[in-house]
C-alpha cells in the first residue's frame, strides 16, 4: 500500500484509528523515536511483525513497525532511521511530528508471509531501517523463551546506542555497499547458525541485501519455507 488511488487512500484512513504524539526523541544521530497514545491501542494485541501505515500524500503511504506496545497504557513507540534523503515524503512527515500532533494509524497487522510464529529458535537480520522490528522480536522472544540471534548493520555513529538497545545482537558498522557487512558476517557464521538451528529466519530491510542473505541461508540448508522476507526499501525506489 505504498501508492494507491486516492479513493482507496481515503478509505484506508477512515478505517484507521487516531493517535496523539506524546514524545519525540533522538537517541542516536540517525535514529528518531516517536511515542504515540490512543485508546485504540488499549484494545489491540501487537505482534512483533505488525506494521502500520501513515498517509504521506493524496495517494501515498509509508509503513512503520512498532518498536514497543503497552496495551494497558494505550501507548506505542516507533523507531525510525533518519536516512537524510531530502526527497523522502515519509521522513518529511516524521520530522513534522511533535508532542500534541495527531496522526492516523492506517491498519496494524502482519503480512501473511512475514509474521511471528513463536519458533523455538530464530535468526533475524536487517539494517537500520529494521531496528524497531528487531527490538520487538527480541522482546517477544525473551517473553516466550525463544532462542533468537539478531544481526544488524547500522551507521557507525549509531553502533554504541544500538548495542544498548539490542545487547545480545551482533551489531556491525555498515560499509559503502548496502548489506556488505552482513554478507561478510554471514559468510563466517556457518557454525553459529547451524548450532542455533533456526526454525525461522526473518530477513528485512534493503531488498537486494535480503535476497543475497536468503540465498546464503539456503546454501546452509535452511528450508525456503523457513525464510521470511520483508523488503523495507530498495535502491533507486521510493519507500514501501
Amino acid at each position: 500500500m505504498a501508492r494507491v488511488p486516492k479513493v482507496l487512500a481515503e478509505y484506508a484512513q477512515r478505517r484507521g484509528f487516531a493517535t496523539e504524539v506524546t514524545a519525540v526523541e533522538r537517541p542516536s544521530p540517525s535514529l528518531l523515536r516517536i511515542a504515540f497514545h490512543s485508546p485504540s491501542l488499549r484494545s489491540r494485541d501487537v505482534s512483533p511483525c505488525d506494521v502500520t501505515a501513515f498517509r504521506v500524500g493524496d495517494n501515498d503511504f509509508r509503513h512503520y513497525t512498532p518498536e514497543s506496545h503497552d496495551r494497558e497504557a494505550g501507548t506505542a513507540t516507533v523507531l525510525v532511521h533518519h536516512h537524510g534523503l531530502a526527497d523522502a515524503p515519509g521522513l518529511h512527515l516524521i520530522e513534522s511530528l511533535a508532542p500534541g500532533s495527531e496522526i492516523v494509524w492506517c491498519g496494524l497487522e502482519s503480512a501473511r508471509s512475514f509474521r511471528w510464529t513463536s519458533p523455538r529458535a530464530a535468526l533475524a537480520m536487517g539494517d537500520a531501517s529494521t531496528l524497531g522490528l528487531m527490538a520487538a522480536l527480541t522482546e517477544h522472544a525473551n517473553a516466550e523463551g525463544t532462542r533468537l540471534l539478531v544481526a544488524v548493520e547500522v551507521e557507525p555513529p549509531d553502533r554504541d546506542y544500538v548495542r544498548t538497545l539490542l545487547p545480545d545482537a551482533v551489531v556491525l558498522s555498515e560499509g559503502k555497499e548496502h548489506g556488505a557487512a552482513l554478507d561478510e558476517w554471514l559468510a563466517e557464521a556457518d557454525e553459529r547458525i547451524r548450532g542455533l538451528a533456526p526454525q525461522t529466519a526473518y530477513l528485512a530491510g534493503h531488498g537486494g541485501s535480503v535476497q543475497r542473505q536468503r540465498h546464503r541461508l539456503r546454501t546452509l540448508g535452511l528450508d525456503r519455507r523457513a525464510i521470511r522476507t520483508q523488503p523495507y526499501w530498495a535502491t533507486g525506489r521510493t519507500g514501501l
